[in-house]
């Protein structure tokens, strides 16, 4: 703590105002850290694993999160200029810092950071939206019946992020002193609802398919589909959970909210990025994981099973030619590949065939 003499005039709950806009500053910028890190793995892994097969579905999320992370950057660009504003350029200021983040809310460099969390938002959404029509495909349960109620929702929160937008570009407008009606709480709880909702599907199906394969297989098959990581990423539970540190004490009038506002489009941001990080990586739920992983085809076993159970071995014969003839370099032996026969009954094949070719070899020599 600095010497009293040296505190500003203003009273305590001012200060401690001023404090939340500060270190909600700080943590935006952690998490834009965070969202710099996860987008170029993304990208990484997303252009290392293109193909034929999936060429237009990679392509596709390298340029959909290329534009979030352009508008990600927009924000904390527009929020760390705005923080300057407050706290150095314009700290004089009836009421100091937290006065002029109140006051001018609407100013060009503030209202650039509010469009693009608004946009980041509709993007992360319809992400959260999509995995949910993904992970529920195949199942019982028809599609349109589990994805109505989101997609109203995801309707609702673009109409209701308009009208947020139209309240905080008028002057004196912010969340904190609106005159008329305040969109802040109508749009960040419809947000918020189909975030939560969509984090019950999924969860759910997850547990009903971590259930299923238990019961079918044991539990090491499709542990990293259905684990409570993969709950966590999937259902970007982590922002509902800064949504409701940011609604509550909101609503409660506490200034304690200043730090989550700020926090939250980066936030969405790396939730987002990590769904996407574990489709690059091959983890994420697809429309065939329920075949894939009982068919014992998971990631952990490769493409044909074991790789133990793939590797071709040799008898040993008891003969009296030199072990150099009989070595298999020796032999003129199709160039087979492990992966290309099935495991067990191809190497007993092979195995035989290796015994024939070499009883001929001693035979004639």
């Amino acid at each position: 703590m600095p010497p009293s003499q040296y505190a500003p005039d203003e009273s305590q709950a001012v200060r401690f105002s001023e404090r939340t806009w500060l270190q909600g500053a700080f943590i935006a910028a952690v998490a834009y850290g965070m969202e710099v890190i996860l987008y170029s793995m993304s990208s990484y892994w997303l252009c290392k694993a293109r193909n034929t097969r999936n060429s237009k579905k990679n392509t596709g999320l390298i340029i959909y999160t290329t534009i979030m992370f352009v508008l990600g950057t927009l924000y904390i660009a527009a929020l760390l200029q705005f923080t300057q504003d407050s706290f150095v350029d314009g700290r004089n200021i009836p009421g100091g810092p937290s006065a002029y983040e109140t006051i001018m809310f609407s100013v060009p460099i503030d209202m650039l950071g509010n469009v693009t969390m608004v946009m980041l938002s509709w993007m992360c959404d319809i992400i959260n939206v999509w995995r949910c029509v993904v992970i529920y495909s195949g199942s019982d349960v028809p599609i349109w019946i589990v994805c109505a109620i989101p997609f109203l929702l995801y309707v609702g929160s673009v109409v209701l992020g308009i009208c947020f937008l139209k309240q905080v570009g008028a002057t004196s407008q912010s969340p904190w002193s609106a005159t008329g009606i305040n969109f802040t709480i109508p749009y960040y709880s419809m947000s918020l609802a189909l975030n939560i909702l969509v984090t019950i599907l999924i969860v759910v199906r997850l547990l009903l398919f971590r259930r299923r394969i238990n019961k079918l297989l044991g539990k090491s098959h499709g542990a990293h589909y259905a684990s409570l990581a993969a709950m966590i990423v999937e259902s970007a539970a982590m922002y509902s959970s800064f949504a409701l540190l940011f609604l509550v004490p909101f609503a409660l009038h506490s200034p304690i909210s200043q730090i989550f506002i700020q926090s939250l489009p980066p936030v969405q941001n790396v939730s987002t990025f990590l769904i996407i990080f574990r489709i690059a990586q091959g983890k994420g739920w697809s429309q065939d994981t329920i075949t894939r992983t009982l068919a014992g085809q998971t990631t952990e076993y490769g493409r044909s099973g074991p790789r133990e159970e793939r590797q071709i071995r040799f008898r040993t014969i008891n003969t009296t030619s030199t072990e150099s003839q009989l070595r298999p370099e020796t032999l003129d032996l199709p160039n087979l590949k492990a992966d290309e026969v099935s495991n067990t009954a191809s190497s007993g094949f092979i195995e035989s065939g290796v015994e024939k070719l070499r009883t001929d070899h001693l035979e004639g020599s």
